[in-house]
């Protein structure tokens, strides 16, 4: 019973001990001073330079963007995609066909 009277008590000390620790203003330290707010010119032009970055960022080399893309090459025809549906489906059908027996049952 003292044991478990000793734990709670060295509990309670760290976490009562913990709290008042925290985060508060101590005796010799000062706050920041606010800032000023910002007026509606210079939250608009703030809004303008962040909107160009944006654009310029998301239009830029490397990006996905539509007109941004490299659109080289050819597209393939409907004979094309299917001769190549086609010979993927029978190597797919030869690869099963050709598995060895322990791959087989692992599947299932």
């Amino acid at each position: 019973m003292k044991k478990l009277t000793l734990t709670l008590c060295a509990a309670a000390i760290a976490l009562f001990a913990s709290a008042s620790y925290a985060q508060n203003d101590a005796a010799g330290e000062s706050k920041a001073a606010p800032s000023k707010p910002a007026t509606k010119e210079e939250k608009a032009a703030a809004r303008k330079k962040r909107m160009a970055t944006s654009k310029e960022m998301a239009h830029g080399e490397g990006s996905t963007y539509k007109d941004n893309t490299v659109k080289t090459g050819k597209k393939a025809t409907a004979e094309e995609k299917a001769a190549a549906k086609a010979s993927r489906k029978a190597a797919g059908a030869e690869a099963a066909k050709n598995a060895p027996a322990s791959a087989e049952g692992a599947s299932k």
